[in-house]
């Protein structure tokens, strides 16, 4: 899957490339954590290959599905990383995953090298809180049938990457109104 959460826009190449020559690569199996929700977080992550899920337990246990990292993301819990607070959420893989992670501190060094390198870092800071901002407005305004459909105009083979049960948390609805939603989409 190409760039789920970055807009087309934005070319990160530069920065991919500071990942992959100065990150430090580590191997997760499928359901091993690169952060838990509480934990301390210094590192922000690119994803070589693999499928990360980012949830956040609420406070009567129920567990959210809040994101995804696919290949050639980038992963992390940046707002806690950026004021080095607890991780609210918690970073798994969902299959066997290779990410490269490069301390906060290397990737404020890579945002002061020039100012093309300080645009990229505010460009993609303004694309973060854009897909944030589409994502709570979808939430409010939409229906469920309304933001299946957007996902998969955005990942059209998503499907094929995480279980039914997985997008439906993903969406806020249950696994029968998925259901339901596929069925009629199917009918159209």
């Amino acid at each position: 899957m190409d760039k789920f959460n970055a807009n087309e826009s934005v070319d990160t190449t530069r920065l991919e490339k500071l990942f992959l020559e100065s990150g430090t690569l580590k191997i997760l199996r499928k359901n091993e954590y690169m952060v838990r929700q509480n934990d301390k977080t210094n590192h922000i992550g690119f994803v070589a290959s693999g499928i990360f899920r980012l949830t956040r337990i609420d406070t009567n246990g129920n567990e959210w599905i809040v994101g995804y990292s696919f290949e050639n993301d980038f992963v992390c819990d940046y707002p806690s990383l950026i004021n080095r607070t607890d991780a609210t959420v918690s970073i798994q893989a969902t299959t066997d995953c290779e990410v490269y992670l490069l301390s906060l501190s290397k990737l404020n060094q890579f945002w002061e090298t020039d100012m093309e390198t300080q645009r990229l870092g505010r460009r993609i800071a303004e694309t973060m809180f854009a897909e944030i901002y589409q994502r709570l407005l979808g939430f409010y305004c939409d229906t469920p049938e309304q933001r299946y459909q957007t996902l998969m105009k955005r990942c059209p083979d998503l499907q094929e990457l995480i279980t039914l049960k997985e997008i439906a948390l993903f969406l806020g609805v249950t696994p029968e109104t998925l259901s339901r939603i596929r069925k009629k989409q199917l009918q159209k």
